[in-house]
């Protein structure tokens, strides 16, 4: 199919290929609500799990330390906050809807707003005053028909920061447009091509993780599982779609993340594989692990979406990759947090949302080899005995070499009491050199990023931001720690008045 042929019938593609169909009637009494009340009031560390307290927060964080003079800007995040409506409870913390929140940092101290992100599914449900549409994982009590994957967006997993906007980020629908000073949701934000036309774009999925070169060029990628297509996306810029495309894709399988290289786009598709939506499946469980089968990698020609080839790795689960560069010889280089399987996904959050703590697996951080010219991969793993994920780079490298990583990590045989990752390190690709500071066991943290310090060198001075909960304090924290000095600890410690949802990601302005 010719290119203006696939952008004309992509529109149709996605409005008859909803990733989730309205399963059956529920039936019995859902009991989640009630038993994660049990298990909260015997185990606070549950505090991250429970369900927003209000649609809005604004304050003035209290700062313990010294925020350095040169850190001025604004981290924003986002994910699942509202896990209740009435008397019902989602059943995967991915189902619940999203919450944007600005921490802005400057000489004048630190403070914080949220704002629930006014999604289609969010103010209908909230006008309703229960749930109405299934998700993930979750089917309430009489569903509603849905029609299209937005009707069902929850914007709850990722921000944006493009070309002067930010928009909310979901896995399977449109990008939510939020005000970048206010919070407050604008719409669904339809890009555009050349011509301003915005049709051809329209409801076609555009994921969680697009990814960014320097000169603002945006790469990413979505799925329609009924129909088989991997969609990917090259936006320039100024937020101008240079070019949609389509590939086949069977078995289809639930990408999350991707990386972008000079030359290619490369995605591994685990065997996790779409089989059927019946009427009482949610969408997770129209899945199946198939650990006989191999994890397909895909390298796309990111100047030609025609042009691609499968690739094989042994089964495996991936979440997010840190970044990926390609040589003058053609040999790609890439990162990732791999694990053995998606246990975490179809039990771990699945469980937690009813107070059940589950150990499912382990994510080991790996390192890939592609070599585009014999066509062959190879893969190893980088921290032995370590668990990783949240990898985070200097963003002036991204989609270039690299050898710097920040991750949240945690000891295999030193765990935390709550069960979850418990420290950030910085790691170096190139020498091997871990620096890891680990958090009070009442203290769980989020997603850290890298940010540099103005004028400095790639990947040498700057500062790791991130947040954490202390479920003992019920706080949410910021922590701001010198990136050269990580294991000596934060340089100053923001806490507001108050404790948040965990959420997912997040991008520093």
């Amino acid at each position: 199919m010719r290119r203006r042929q696939l952008l004309t019938a992509l529109p149709a593609i996605a409005a008859t290929s909803s990733l989730l169909k309205t399963p059956g009637s529920y039936a019995g009494t859902d009991s989640w609500k009630t038993q994660f009340a049990a298990a909260l009031s015997e185990d606070p560390s549950l505090l991250g799990f429970r369900s927003v307290s209000a649609p809005a927060f604004d304050s003035q964080a209290s700062v313990e330390g010294k925020i350095p003079a040169e850190l001025s800007g604004t981290l924003f995040r986002n994910g699942p906050a509202r896990h209740e409506i009435g008397e019902f409870r989602y059943h995967h913390w991915f189902d619940g809807d999203g919450m944007i929140q600005a921490f802005r940092i400057s000489a004048d101290g630190i403070s914080h707003r949220g704002r629930m992100v006014a999604t289609r599914k969010y103010l209908a449900e909230l006008d309703a005053g229960r749930a109405l549409y299934p998700g993930l994982a979750t089917v309430p009590p009489n569903p509603a028909p849905v029609t299209s994957p937005d009707q069902v967006n929850v914007a709850n997993i990722s921000v944006l920061p493009h070309h002067g906007k930010l928009y909310a980020l979901w896995e399977a629908g449109s990008p939510w447009e939020i005000d970048l000073d206010t919070l407050e949701t604008v719409g669904i934000h339809k890009f555009a091509d050349a011509a301003g036309k915005t049709g051809l774009t329209a409801g076609l999925p555009f994921s969680a993780h697009p990814r960014i070169e320097p000169d603002g060029t945006l790469w990413n990628f979505g799925y329609l599982s009924t129909v088989g297509k991997l969609v990917f996306w090259h936006i320039d810029s100024s937020g101008v779609v240079k070019n949609v495309g389509a590939i086949d894709c069977d078995p289809m399988t639930m990408p999350h993340d991707f990386v972008v290289t000079a030359k290619h786009l490369v995605m591994l598709l685990p065997p996790f594989n779409f089989t059927a939506m019946s009427q009482t499946s949610t969408f997770l469980d129209a899945h199946q692990w198939q650990p006989e089968q191999a994890t397909r990698v895909l390298v796309v020609d990111k100047n030609d979406f025609s042009q691609y080839r499968f690739l094989e790795l042994p089964a495996q689960w991936v979440f997010h990759y840190g970044n990926a560069w390609e040589d003058e010889a053609g040999v790609i280089r890439f990162d990732a947090a791999r694990a053995s399987d998606p246990l975490t996904m179809t039990d771990s959050f699945h469980a937690v949302m009813k107070g059940v703590r589950r150990d499912s697996g382990h994510s080991t951080h790996y390192q890939y080899r592609i070599d585009t010219r014999s066509w062959t991969i190879s893969e190893q793993p980088l921290l032995t005995g370590i668990n990783s994920e949240f990898p985070a780079i200097d963003p002036r490298v991204s989609c270039n070499r690299y050898s710097q990583v920040v991750m949240l990590s945690s000891e295999r045989d030193n765990p935390s009491r709550h069960g979850m990752l418990n420290a950030v390190s910085r790691f170096n690709l190139d020498t091997g050199q871990l620096d890891t500071f680990r958090y009070p066991d009442t203290i769980i943290p989020e997603e850290h990023i890298f940010v540099p310090k103005p004028d400095s060198a790639y990947e040498s001075a700057g500062w790791i931001v991130g947040t954490a909960l202390n479920y003992r304090s019920g706080s949410t924290e910021l922590r701001i720690f010198d990136a050269d000095k990580l294991s000596d600890g934060p340089q100053a410690i923001a806490r507001l008045p108050y404790a948040l949802p965990l959420g997912l990601h997040g991008k520093f302005v």
